[in-house]
């Protein structure tokens, strides 16, 4: 079951970067990123507070142990807003999935999860052909793309880590439910602290947000992903799970070919081959 579930992530996550993509145009970053971390996260703790029991055994403790978590993965969904919207996803989707080699890593390093030599070398090689594939056909960027890939990377860190540390929070408390409800509290405690901090709480209004329902469609695609992806952290390694949800790349790099028609050439056709068999690799390998 959870080799489906995370198949389906990487369906949805893929998918989701191309409607954040169409609706980033015309508005503004920073709204569409604190607005899609409010929503999420709303349905996060309603979903916990009523599937589990979860609001009846309420610890503050619980809490302030998960907001390493919540801090993290939040930065990194910033990032991946802002990465799409200085750059092409065509450029900045393969850096993206260097995430996956993080949390490999970690899984393989703190858990003492299974890695071999093949291992090793699939991720030598994936890592390699992001950055190739990181590159404009001309050798040359200009300011704005060279931004997007700064927050492309700025993506890998903190994604890299928050998939790591949802394994170890999956395995202290045993339902992915509990955790998204913990999760989900603490950013939207610090939204809503931004927002009374800074007086800009017309950045939470969705009413002045464009492409309200592209807007509205991305937050349900990526709340699907991530509901997948902690769900197959149950019984599945996390070393293998995030190289699986990685293949979301390929799904990514077409969808914006053929529905946002960026120009793709032969050469980052055969690195996105290239890098779909290191992602088969890594989900095979035991």
């Amino acid at each position: 079951m959870w080799l489906y579930l995370s198949l389906s992530s990487a369906i949805l996550s893929g998918f989701s970067t191309i409607v954040m993509k169409k609706c980033s145009k015309n508005n503004l970053s920073i709204r569409l990123s604190l607005l899609g971390l409010l929503i999420g996260n709303i349905a996060y703790v309603l979903i916990g507070a009523f599937t589990t029991d979860v609001v009846q055994n309420f610890n503050i403790e619980n809490l302030i142990k998960i907001a390493p978590l919540s801090i993290i993965q939040s930065i990194g969904y910033i990032c991946a807003i802002l990465s799409i919207k200085y750059a092409n996803i065509s450029t900045v989707s393969p850096i993206r999935k260097g995430n996956t080699v993080i949390t490999l890593l970690l899984g393989v390093l703190l858990l003492k999860e299974n890695f071999t030599v093949i291992h090793l070398i699939a991720s030598t090689v994936l890592i390699i052909l992001t950055i190739l594939l990181a590159k404009s056909k001309n050798g040359k960027s200009n300011i704005s793309e060279n931004k997007g890939i700064l927050y492309a990377y700025g993506f890998v860190l903190f994604n890299g880590i928050a998939g790591f540390l949802n394994k170890v929070y999956i395995n202290i408390f045993g339902n992915p439910l509990v955790v998204v409800f913990y999760y989900g509290l603490v950013i939207i405690i610090g939204v809503i602290l931004y927002c009374l901090f800074t007086r800009k709480w017309n950045y939470i209004d969705i009413k002045s947000v464009n492409y309200k329902g592209l807007f509205l469609l991305h937050s349900a695609m990526d709340l699907g992903a991530n509901l997948c992806n902690r769900f197959s952290l149950i019984n599945g390694q996390v070393s293998t799970v995030s190289v699986i949800t990685s293949s979301s790349i390929v799904i990514t790099i077409l969808a914006s070919r053929f529905i946002l028609k960026e120009k793709i050439t032969w050469k980052k056709y055969l690195m996105i081959l290239g890098i779909f068999i290191c992602v088969l690799i890594l989900s095979l390998i035991k």
